[in-house]
């Protein structure tokens, strides 16, 4: 079986045609999780339908990944009967990747539950232990590992209010190689999951005993009271190399609870706990002994006390305009000298003394003149090869204290002298580089191609050139030259890739940044966020996320890679993931107005509407002509009824933007909330006249005509909408009302139909469910 296109998931998508996509749940580096509805059983059911997707780039043969996931998917299974795991439903393939269904659970996980300042204190801490390791006896007495656990994948059932423990780890090491290849990128995201799972070297050390660690970080995140991020940023001793957490010195506790703990999260797993068994065995004798009060905490060593720092290295990247030091002196390596080729002058021989010989004395004379005028010629080439590489020189000096314009005025001197010489050309294409006079700087790189064919650093500058001028396809040219000379140049193969995805061509970029990756360019982490860009411009995003995540796990203080994940995940409706990942972003860099607005927009989507206002606010205050900020914070403030602010947000965006058509619609939509109809017909029509495609204008126009009791405006709004957009369920629904009104039940009937099975077809179980209660109604009782 060869490995094909990667398949997106959309909203609404029918999978195994039986299971409808109704959001996304989470993303990660191996594929997404979502929720969805059976439309097999009655009442549509929610389930968890988890994707495992292959992220390399070259065809791979499928049949041991399927055999490993059968596999895991037998073993899980089994573990359904208990009502602390959710039961498996189904597992197919379909498109080449897998999927596995899964029982949903109804509640809120274990995070919710830990409050950071807030320690649970020794006996609720030892009772949620004793709680999580029940659980894992029975886990691991089937001889399976979770491989995962965290508080949030322990949901307490609302109904029952035990704590069930999900989202186990399909893909082991090996399972984990064949999806992906060579590259081990973290199944998810990094921060959480390598807080609680300790990166074990070797298979033996992996298994039951990372489980353990796991159960065992929970416990001192309880008993002191942490955050995830405090927690992740305890100290280690040995100067933070693979030490046992310091963590007794925050709070009060038994030695021998405290040494049940640090044995879990031993980091030897030789040392660790072998079994759950051997730790709730150990747990229950701390509970039975006599109750003495415990000793004073120890006194840390002061050493212990302090973190680490950690160095945030930064590579700086090529300034636009100025090219990077190293090639100041001629491209990408130092400048070519050119000899000095003068000559010393000749002495002219020995002189006859021939007194008395009119001729000898002539002839002496002579061989005098000549030996001057020979002695000049070369002098005169000396001086003028001299002065040449005087004016290189001065030129250099220039260029390098930031006087360009002067450096050109000594190379010109430079050319004058000696205009058949390639380095004097690419010097001063190097200045106009600089000066951002790209069109000169091109003229003068091609002068130095000419004059020396092979000049590789000249093809290079050059293409930096055209890039800078937008003349990508010239730039792809220019670096494939640097390729076919020198193979193994892994800047030229970046940037070409740069060259590519400008240009639109995201295969050959992607192939060009895997390229510069496998030569181990100098920044990976830019060169896998770029490429991730490329594949998210394809359409890939679940590709994307993995260089993204990749580039995450090499510079975990990266603001790019946290933001261009987000943005990923934002798309892919995974809203709450792409929360998370602007808000690494924004810790990262605060200042940054643009990822403020992108939080902002996942909040709104997440339904909390205080603090996407409050987000759209800084975004604001950082950029006052953000439009997409007021945009969205007019939304927010329409959600809690904050008319007023909404209608000034709207009309600012406006302001700034008086073609936005959204700005006109969603303040309609703020009007119409606040009572004003008139306004709002108002707004609907302007953002008509700018796009008269807008299928929204026209439903919400249809809406408040509706409200008024204009049925027939109300019926010709609604329609056009449907002529604009067929598959359009609110128009249709909408519609199917406006029907009911004026008698036409066949048609309310049909609009009704159609509407339930669009609703349907998106995902949306609510709205097919609406539809179908008008049908009975209508069918039950004709008259009305």
């Amino acid at each position: 079986m060869a490995l094909g296109a990667a398949m997106n998931i959309n909203i609404g998508q029918l999978l195994d045609r039986r299971y409808r996509i109704v959001k996304v749940l989470g993303s990660g580096a191996f594929g997404q999780t979502y929720l969805a509805a059976d439309t097999h059983r009655p009442g549509y059911p929610q389930c968890v339908v988890r994707q495992l997707r292959p992220t390399g780039e070259q065809p791979k043969n499928l049949h041991p990944i399927e055999l490993i996931v059968k596999q895991k998917a037998e073993s899980i299974e089994k573990l359904g009967k208990n009502n602390q795991i959710p039961q498996l439903l189904a597992f197919f393939e379909e498109e080449e990747e897998f999927y596995v269904v899964e029982e949903y659970i109804p509640g809120s996980g274990l995070d919710s539950e830990l409050f950071p300042g807030q320690p649970l204190g020794e006996e609720k801490t030892v009772a949620l232990l004793e709680e999580i390791l029940e659980i894992l006896i029975f886990v691991h007495s089937n001889e399976i590992t979770h491989g995962n656990i965290k508080p949030e994948n322990l949901i307490r059932h609302q109904v029952t209010g035990k704590l069930v423990l999900i989202d186990f780890k399909w893909l082991g090491a090996d399972g984990e190689e064949l999806l992906n290849g060579d590259r081990s990128i973290p199944e998810v995201g990094v921060g959480i999951t390598q807080t609680y799972l300790p990166q074990e070297k070797t298979e033996e050390e992996r298994g039951y005993a990372q489980d353990i660690h796991a159960v065992g970080a929970i416990g001192i995140q309880a008993l002191v009271g942490l955050s995830i991020d405090d927690l992740s940023k305890l100290p280690l001793e040995n100067n933070g190399t693979a030490g046992t957490i310091i963590w007794r010195h925050r709070v009060e506790v038994r030695a021998g609870l405290a040494d049940v703990i640090d044995k879990m999260v031993s980091p030897d797993p030789l040392q660790r706990y072998k079994s759950a068994k051997e730790v709730m065995a150990d747990l229950r004798r701390v509970k039975i002994r006599s109750q003495v009060p415990p000793p004073p905490p120890p006194v840390p060593q002061s050493s212990a006390q302090t973190t680490a720092g950690q160095t945030n290295g930064q590579t700086t990247g090529q300034t636009t305009g100025q090219l990077p030091a190293e090639w100041q002196q001629d491209g990408k390596k130092k400048a070519e000298p050119i000899a000095n080729e003068a000559s010393q002058p000749e002495s002219g021989g020995k002189q006859q003394n021939w007194i008395g010989v009119p001729i000898a004395r002539v002839g002496a004379a002579v061989a005098l003149l000549l030996a001057l005028i020979l002695g000049w010629t070369f002098y005169s080439t000396y001086a003028r090869k001299n002065h040449f590489q005087e004016l290189l020189g001065s030129g250099q000096q220039r260029s390098g204290s930031g006087d360009n314009q002067g450096a050109i005025q000594e190379y010109n001197k430079a050319i004058e002298l000696n205009p058949n010489n390639h380095e004097a050309y690419h010097k001063r294409g190097n200045a106009q580089f600089d000066l951002r006079n790209y069109k000169e700087a091109i003229e003068d790189y091609t002068a130095a191609i000419k004059l020396k064919p092979e000049y590789v650093n000249a093809y290079y500058n050059r293409g930096l050139a055209n890039d800078e001028a937008g003349n990508y396809g010239a730039a792809v040219e220019d670096y494939s030259k640097v390729i076919e000379i020198e193979p193994t140049d892994r800047d030229a193969y970046y940037k070409r890739a740069v060259a590519y995805h400008n240009l639109g061509n995201y295969s050959a970029a992607i192939a060009d940044y895997t390229e510069a990756i496998q030569r181990n360019i100098d920044d990976l982490a830019t060169a896998y966020i770029s490429r991730g860009l490329s594949h998210s411009a394809d359409g890939n995003k679940q590709a994307a996320i993995a260089d993204y995540t990749q580039a995450i796990t090499l510079e975990p203080n990266n603001a790019d890679a946290y933001y261009s994940r987000g943005r990923a995940r934002f798309f892919l409706a995974d809203y709450q993931g792409a929360m998370e990942d602007y808000t690494e972003a924004i810790q990262l860099t605060p200042e940054n107005g643009a990822i403020y607005a992108n939080r902002c927009g996942a909040y709104l989507n997440l339904g909390e509407y205080e603090k996407a206002s409050a987000d759209c606010t800084r975004a604001i205050e950082l950029n006052p002509l953000d439009t997409a900020a007021y945009d969205n914070r007019c939304i927010a403030y329409m959600n809690i009824a904050e008319y007023a602010k909404a209608i000034a947000d709207c009309t600012q965006a406006i302001q700034v933007n008086p073609k936005n058509t959204k700005a006109y619609v969603n303040r309609g939509l703020a009007r119409a909330a606040a009572g004003d109809s008139p306004g709002a017909i108002e707004d609907y029509t302007e953002a008509i006249r700018l796009r008269p495609d807008d299928a929204v204008a026209f439903t919400n126009r249809g809406k408040v005509y509706a409200d008024i009791g204009d049925y027939g405006e109300a019926l010709v709004d609604y329609t056009q909408a449907i002529r604009l957009k067929p598959n359009y369920d609110l128009a249709h629904y909408h519609r199917g009302m406006i029907r009911v009104k004026l008698g036409d039940r066949e048609g309310a009937i049909e609009d009704f139909r159609q509407g339930g099975k669009l609703c349907l077809d998106q995902g949306k179980t609510g709205c097919y469910n609406d539809a179908q209660y008008q049908i009975e109604q209508l069918q039950q009782y004709p008259s009305n």
